[in-house]
């Protein structure tokens, strides 16, 4: 389970994968990438933790991700915290992953609205994944 709320970006990416990236694994590796290199961009050291999905700042992750692929066309994608209300996530347990924590850039100190984390999020994907944005 997770929760989507104001103050996160939310991006659910519609790409063709074929011919040349019919490989889900890659894929979320990718997005995780976006997400490290645009928290990068704010001088917050993310990073992968092995055998977990999204983008994680010490235990805390910082953009989850939840994809689909049919036909490798991708639908879904992640979400990640800017100035998200991080109270809902203790209702839960966020992504089913227990003894770990939700962070933001809000609680890391980075005054950053979200709509510049989106920009920068679009600019990310699109050279990670080799795209011209229109």
């Amino acid at each position: 389970m997770t929760y989507h709320g104001p103050g996160q970006v939310v991006g659910y990416p519609i790409l063709d994968l074929s011919p040349d990236r019919c490989d889900v694994h890659r894929y979320v590796r990718d997005l995780e990438e976006v997400m490290i290199r645009t928290c990068a961009d704010y001088g917050v050291a993310a990073s992968r933790v092995a055998g977990m999905t999204g983008a994680w700042v010490g235990d805390e992750k910082i953009g989850a991700i939840g994809v689909r692929i049919a036909r490798w066309v991708t639908s879904h994608g992640f979400a990640f915290n800017v100035t998200t209300d991080l109270t809902p996530f203790s209702l839960i347990v966020p992504c089913g992953i227990r003894g770990r924590g939700v962070t933001s850039l809000d609680r890391l100190g980075r005054g950053v609205i979200p709509a510049e984390a989106a920009e920068r999020l679009a600019f990310h994907l699109a050279v990670v994944f080799g795209r011209v944005i229109g």
